[in-house]
């Protein structure tokens, strides 16, 4: 079952807002004395789901806090509609610093062990914000979608913002076309920038992990024309660089990406070599402090010039997401103006000593 506690996702300058109501319902959302209906070409929507509203970031960090509010529809009529009443609930909201220190926690790769994943972020403690880096679940059907969603609910109580990037994974199955009503999207897109306090990021999406034409997937994948497509909007980001990642008041420049497609893989994984090498010239020209990934299911530093890297890349790769037969792990992250600090976590407890990039 889906959770109802919202799920706050920073996409842009906005954040996204998805909550899950399980009965017929109209819902919006207050910050203070503004309100953000759920409305679909001028008309409330009142079917049960999944529920996406969008709220300025900028006058939620400035309010601290919202309201959720929800009225239960008994009979939607074509004339006099029987409505049941309005319920609320406040939260409060915790926007991330704009100077000093950052925590963030990022989990992948738990393809479907909720309990194992929530105990290794749990192991880390409080955070800022939290990642949420793909792999968590195959899209087998609609229900497949629940688990990232309630791993975010879970963890940041409606109280904290978190980024999404999809996995590979998340590709596979018959409710993945689905997908786009369950997730963060800019324009329809799983690849964004985003701002959390000082910390500017760009999220990006490799799609699957082999070529398109692989039987694997039985016909249905067209990701080299997606990956195509996100090589533009990063030269999109660059053009506006000065209310991107060259903002007067960024920190740092992350990037947020489940396959780290500048490592060497074994042939069959071994895809895409002009568009990613691009992908790497350009986010070195964003200057990126930190490469963040996943997909490997174990821990891994890599820096610039390391052997088993295909490209060149403009910063370390922080691979960090574990999933064995011991564990489940994540990575605690924590930025401070003079260095970017690792601490990996397991489900199990294991201790691993924190890494400065």
């Amino acid at each position: 079952m889906f959770s109802k506690t919202p799920v706050i996702y920073a996409v842009g300058t906005d954040y996204q807002f998805f909550f899950y109501l399980s009965r017929s319902a109209y819902a919006w959302i207050k910050v203070g004395d503004q309100v953000f209906e759920d409305t679909v070409c001028g008309n409330m929507r009142s079917l049960s789901g999944m529920r996406r509203l969008t709220v300025p970031q900028k006058l939620l960090n400035e309010a601290g806090s919202y309201t959720l509010c929800v009225e239960p529809v008994r009979d939607r009529k074509c004339y006099w509609t029987e409505r049941l009443g309005v319920r609320e609930r406040c939260y409060s909201f915790h926007p991330v610093p704009t100077e000093g220190e950052i925590r963030a926690y990022m989990i992948g790769d738990v393809h479907g062990d909720l309990n194992r994943g929530l105990t290794a972020a749990k192991n880390f403690g409080a955070f800022d914000f939290l990642i949420v880096n793909g792999d968590i679940n195959e899209s087998a059907n609609i229900r497949r979608f629940e688990l990232a969603h309630n791993l975010a609910a879970e963890l940041c109580k409606g109280e904290y913002p978190v980024v999404y990037a999809r996995g590979n994974h998340e590709n596979r199955g018959a409710a993945a076309e689905l997908m786009a009503s369950y997730i963060p999207l800019r324009d329809g897109c799983t690849y964004y920038s985003f701002r959390l306090g000082s910390i500017w990021g760009v999220v990006l999406d490799c799609g699957e992990d082999k070529n398109d034409d692989h039987p694997e997937y039985g016909g249905y994948a067209r990701f080299h024309k997606y990956r195509e497509e996100e090589t533009r909007y990063l030269q999109q980001l660059i053009s506006r660089a000065e209310s991107e990642f060259d903002a007067p008041d960024v920190m740092r420049r992350i990037c947020v990406v489940h396959t780290p497609f500048a490592c060497k893989e074994s042939p069959e994984f071994d895809i895409e070599p002009e568009i990613f090498r691009t992908w790497c010239d350009l986010l070195e020209q964003m200057h990126i402090d930190v490469l963040l990934s996943a997909h490997r299911h174990c821990y891994q530093f890599l820096y610039p010039g390391d052997r088993d890297l295909r490209f060149s890349i403009p910063c370390p790769l922080v691979v960090g997401a574990a999933n064995n037969k011991e564990y489940i792990g994540g990575s605690g992250i924590l930025f401070t103006p003079e260095k970017t600090v690792i601490k990996f976590t397991a489900s199990d407890g294991t201790d691993f000593p924190a890494k400065t990039l």
